[in-house]
């Protein structure tokens, strides 16, 4: 198949490295102001941003082989292909003030023409842009002065916006326009599920949308909806039957003629589906398109009649799991011979890698895959793993065993499974899980044998985010969010999870993350920005499970990162040693002792990584507790780039 575009690729590398480099030795020289090290550091984060989102809007054909790129790499989603395919419609992203506009480019030359211009801050953003038949008009959301709004815009730029419809307090997905211009679908999710309309297109002022069905709960929720150019059929993304699947629902015309009712709802995928392509339906109504589990684009047939027959869905070809695939990045033409996918410059697979404190490669376990947020077990044999499985197309906890390399799925089911933690005895991996309106932290042997425990449930809606588990087993450290409140909960044998007191250990006005117990839990390292917003630094400070908050509220913190933290916070067994990582991505260690005073020493450099990260935002290093108990060992994902895309 088709390698990728080595030339884009090359150029925006080193582009983005050259300017990371230059900017963190700006960023930590010692004669740097505060505001020259605040710019450098905003300069240095827009590029790992930047590095971290961008695409390339690439065009494959019906057998998956590269037709031909567009434009240069940016910050897109939500591409659309013009009913005639010359023209692509796409929301950018500027990395600097992180506002998002309609773009369309021409697909033959790259040349650009941009759509909007009247957003005016990060809480503001346009998406979802879908075509009028004719190619002459674009329809897209805007969410703007805490509504969603679905406006119309001629698709040249030129005059004005126009707004259609503007729907307060939920999340609106713009998804087609029918073939003979009388109806925009769109569908609307909040906290009680899923709501598809049909917006017909005449009318003077706001128009009003008319409701075809709502999805009896959030789980059951029509996900990436499709209408048919003939507004006769509706295809949508569902885990009601317990798993992610395609459905198909017929629309018949009620007696007015004009608006179509939803009536019977047929399952057609076989093994599972991921999303429906935007746009996607053929022209002709024969055939649509989704993704499925494995990442294969697949179409299914309408073979039209007295009563409509789907024939088995076939796959067209398959996006190697090194690509990223959600709604938000694919979109298909009309006539069913192109396909457009934002891609990642330098698309790339993890490979599980251990370290020795020189940085010298120990060994690599198990295959090269999409592994997130690796934990070392306490006696140093396996490796704990949040892994995206293309097979199943779920996010499960695997294990992988240090020596042979032997992989495990300790979790196999659909409900997304992430940040493992290891118990002190290694003998069983904890995890975060939402299991309808909880989130929950879960226990199970590391093998994959025996039933699931739940150690805790907490607040319905909240998102927890396991850290540490006590090296005496009585204690749990969490966070509510990406950086929110730091927790600690007991658990332990004939502990009832809905009974667990939670313990706020750290909340303030700053942002606090990854609570990690010393070895004799008399100590709690965290990261923190309360010297600067988002410059996090390693703290230590006493816990007392005796106190109230812990003892957290009469204890200082003591700071122990010199230049700036990443994450990756880890204690040596004998609490004499604790590592982290810096923004530089090197390792770093610093000799403590705690009593009878705290005492803390110089950081000083074991090395630096021999090779890139995984991006930031889907794999923050700041969750990683990567580290052997003697300190002699570490574990890192390190990115293997994958040339071919395709399969």
């Amino acid at each position: 198949m088709k390698s990728l575009y080595k030339a884009a690729i090359v150029l925006i590398r080193v582009a983005l490295w050259s300017t990371m480099l230059t900017v963190c030795g700006a960023a930590w020289a010692q004669d740097t102001s505060a505001d020259e090290e605040t710019e450098a550091a905003r300069t240095r984060r827009t590029a790992e941003k930047f590095e971290a989102d961008a695409r390339i809007l690439t065009v494959f054909d019906g057998h998956g082989n590269i037709v031909t790129t567009i434009g240069q790499p940016g910050l897109f989603r939500y591409p659309a292909l013009s009913p005639d395919g010359s023209r692509l419609a796409v929301v950018e992203r500027d990395p600097k003030s992180r506002i998002s506009d309609l773009w369309v480019f021409e697909v033959a030359t790259g040349t650009r023409t941009r759509i909007t211009s009247n957003l005016s801050s990060t809480e503001e953003r346009t998406a979802l842009p879908v075509w009028s038949p004719d190619g002459t008009q674009l329809v897209y959301m805007s969410f703007r002065d805490s509504y969603e709004g679905v406006y119309r815009k001629s698709a040249n730029g030129e005059g004005p916006e126009e707004l259609l419809y503007r729907h307060p307090g939920s999340d609106v997905w713009v998804s087609d326009w029918s073939l003979d211009g009388r109806y925009v679908s769109f569908a609307t999710m909040d906290i009680f599920g899923g709501t598809f309309y049909v917006l017909p297109m005449k009318g003077n002022g706001e128009l009003q949308p008319i409701k075809l069905f709502q999805a009896e709960s959030r789980s059951d929720s029509p996900l990436s909806p499709s209408l048919s150019p003939d507004a006769r059929f509706l295809t949508y993304a569902s885990d009601e039957s317990g798993r992610p699947e395609l459905y198909v629902r017929a629309l018949d015309p009620m007696l007015n003629g004009q608006v179509p009712a939803a009536t019977e709802t047929r399952q057609v995928s076989l093994k599972s589906a991921k999303f429906v392509l935007r746009q996607g339906w053929r022209r002709d109504a024969g055939e649509f398109y989704y993704v499925a589990a494995n990442g294969g684009v697949m179409a299914g047939q309408v073979h039209d009649g007295s009563t409509p027959e789907f024939g088995e869905p076939r796959q067209l070809f398959r996006i190697s799991e090194a690509v990223e695939l959600n709604a938000a990045l694919t979109s298909a033409s009309r006539d069913g011979e192109r396909f457009v996918i934002a891609v990642p410059p330098r698309p790339t697979l993890q490979q599980i890698t251990m370290l020795d404190r020189k940085g010298t490669v120990v060994t690599k376990v198990g295959e090269p895959g999409r592994y997130f947020t690796p934990a070392l077990s306490p006696d140093g044999t396996k490796v704990a793993v949040r892994r995206n499985f293309p097979e199943t197309g779920n996010e499960d906890i695997w294990t992988f065993e240090v020596a042979s390399g032997v992989g495990t799925a300790v979790t196999n089911d659909v409900p997304f499974d992430r940040d493992p933690i290891w118990s002190p005895d290694s003998s069983s991996v904890a995890y975060h899980s939402r299991r309808g309106i909880y989130s929950s932290i879960y226990r199970k042997a590391w093998n994959g044998t025996g039933q699931v425990e739940q150690l805790f449930q907490y607040t319905p809606g909240a998102y927890l985010q396991p850290a540490d588990w006590s090296a005496d087993g009585r204690f749990l450290t969490f966070q509510d969010g990406c950086w929110g409140v730091l927790y600690v909960v007991p658990v332990g044998e004939g502990r009832d999870s809905a009974e667990a007191h939670v313990m706020e250990w750290l909340r303030d006005d700053y942002t606090v993350a990854q609570a990690r117990f010393s070895p004799d839990a008399h100590f709690i390292a965290y990261l923190s920005d309360e010297i600067e917003a988002d410059v996090f630094e390693v703290y230590i400070a006493p816990f007392d499970p005796g106190q109230p908050d812990g003892g957290r509220a009469i204890a200082k913190p003591v700071k122990v990162s010199g230049k700036g933290a990443l994450g990756m916070v880890s204690w040596r067994r004998d609490g004499r040693e604790l590592y982290y990582m810096t923004r530089d991505w090197e390792v770093m260690v610093v000799e403590l002792i705690t009593t009878p005073t705290v005492q803390v020493g110089k950081p000083r450099v074991l090395f630096r990584l021999p090779g890139p990260l995984p991006l930031l935002e889907t794999n923050s290093p700041a969750r990683w507790k990567n580290v052997s108990p003697d300190g002699e060992r570490f574990v890192f994902l390190l990115d293997v780039p994958v040339t071919d895309i395709t399969k």
